[in-house]
């Protein structure tokens, strides 16, 4: 076709990855006072969601059209015409800004739950145990079918499903009206993701093998104090995930290709203490000051599975990854903050909060904690170092501040029969403007194989944003 077809040919354009969300959620609770002491709640939910995702022709750099082919694909199977369609019922097909090209696919998600709590309340203690019985169903549907994968590509694929399950049950101790003791429990399970669980759902159908739900455990134990002046509240607390499954799509240099790296059997740990505190020490004036410390970890060596992206090839199975005892990245172990707040008795507020934030680490790179990542470098050399140790990024200080001010509206207006309020509120986030809060990063996933150092491929990073500031107002009738 594109032999008909006059004009400058592009060889490079600039494409948008487009991912259109669409939801539909249902809820319904009931609650229930059976006695004095009794009190049950029960719900069901359900939500319907579909990931529509898809690429567009942004801009053809200077060129009059674009034919939608995979030239990866035209350069490992150059005698193949097929192979390198990236829609074989729509072959060679001629593209203008604007349109899709490239992967069409959708995911659609069913998720039902129902659950039931009772909570029992007496004289010096309260407990309550729920529990919640929910199903998970996933299916890829492809709308195009893939030259490299013509049977496995378009349409419904197999359906994903899981019957997970919740317990919970608590206890708080009241040593008197305003000491408490409490201790709470958990164990459940939950379904994969979607997004972890195809092994590349840009191009085909298939699954992660041996895909299984998370199973999920854990407890917290705590005081609180409640006094007409000061609130405080203290708790330790673990939690204990296990069989997380992972999916990860890049260029792995070693084998110099695009491949999809799957890792199974992924165990972490959460423990630590939390401690929050709250004190009106003068009239309107309240401090209060709050302190998180953890230790997240992995506790375990998850298997990969590494196959390739425009071949259903396995190229290593089943091999070892290095990451028991290694950081958890995505937020910081040690988050703290104070404040101090003023509320007036003519209806305004206004508050400041410092924060500080730290113990924090970038995602690590599976690749280079394996034999091959290390291989022929020498034990506890500053380049093994370099590539085994995780980054742990710097601690940060912010600052925020927020103030309001309800106004009666019937203080001015007289003849108006209902209360009604104008509220206002602004929020100012981080007034330092510290832009080089680093928030979080990871390891880029290509690694030097040849000469095993990291400085080839640096670390990305996500950087906070400087001061930002929130104003709403609001109407409201009583």
């Amino acid at each position: 076709r594109t032999r008909s077809v006059t004009g400058k040919r592009a060889r490079y354009i600039l494409e948008n990855r487009i991912q259109d969300i669409k939801k539909f959620d249902f809820a319904s609770t009931y609650n229930n006072n059976i006695t004095e002491h009794v009190a049950i709640s029960a719900g069901l939910a359900y939500q319907f969601q579909i990931n529509d995702n898809y690429k567009k022709v942004k801009d053809l750099l200077g060129a009059d059209f674009y034919v939608d082919v995979n030239q990866f694909a035209m350069r490992d199977f150059p005698d193949s015409f097929s192979v390198a369609q990236n829609d074989l019922n729509h072959p060679n097909r001629i593209l203008k800004e604007g349109d899709k090209f490239g992967y069409h696919y959708v995911i659609n998600t069913h998720r039902a739950n129902a659950w039931l709590q009772s909570v029992f309340t007496f004289n010096r203690i309260d407990f309550f145990a729920a529990a919640q019985l929910s199903y998970t169903a996933f299916w890829r549907e492809g709308k195009t079918r893939y030259g490299l994968f013509p049977d496995n590509s378009f349409g419904k694929s197999n359906v994903q499903q899981f019957v997970n399950y919740a317990f919970k049950a608590g206890i708080t101790y009241k040593i008197n009206g305003r000491n408490y003791l409490y201790l709470n429990g958990e164990y459940s399970t939950r379904a994969p993701y979607f997004e972890n669980a195809f092994v590349s759902p840009r191009t085909r159908n298939s699954v992660v093998d041996n895909l299984k739900s998370e199973k999920i455990y854990g407890g917290e134990i705590g005081y609180k104090l409640v006094m007409p002046k000061v609130k405080l509240r203290a708790s330790l607390y673990y939690t204990q995930f296990q069989d997380q499954t992972k999916t990860l799509n890049f260029y792995y240099d070693l084998l110099r290709t695009f491949v999809n790296y799957s890792l199974v059997g992924i165990n972490a740990r959460h423990w630590g203490g939390e401690l929050g505190l709250e004190y009106n020490f003068y009239k309107g004036f309240t401090v209060s000051a709050a302190a998180g410390l953890g230790r997240y970890t992995y506790t375990s060596r998850p298997t990969a599975t590494v196959t390739q992206d425009n071949s259903a090839d396995v190229r290593a199975n089943n091999f070892v990854v290095y990451q028991k005892n290694f950081n958890v990245s995505g937020s910081p172990q040690l988050a703290t903050t104070i404040g101090l707040n003023y509320r007036s008795p003519q209806f305004w507020f206004a508050g400041i909060n410092c924060n500080y934030y730290d113990w924090m680490w970038i995602e690590f790179n599976p690749i280079s904690r394996t034999a091959e990542g290390i291989d022929l470098v020498e034990k506890d050399s500053p380049r093994w170092k370099d590539i085994v140790n995780q980054e742990r990024l710097k601690g940060q200080f912010t600052m925020d501040f927020h103030a309001g001010y309800s106004w009666l509206l019937n203080n001015n207006f007289k003849n108006l029969k209902h209360k009604y309020f104008l509220v206002f509120n602004l929020t100012v986030n981080n007034i330092t403007n510290n832009q080089h809060f680093i928030t979080g990063g990871r390891e880029q996933l290509r690694f030097d194989f040849q000469n095993r150092v990291t400085g080839k491929f640096p670390p990305k990073y996500s950087y906070a944003y400087g001061a930002t500031y929130f104003v709403s107002v609001a109407f409201r009738m009583n």
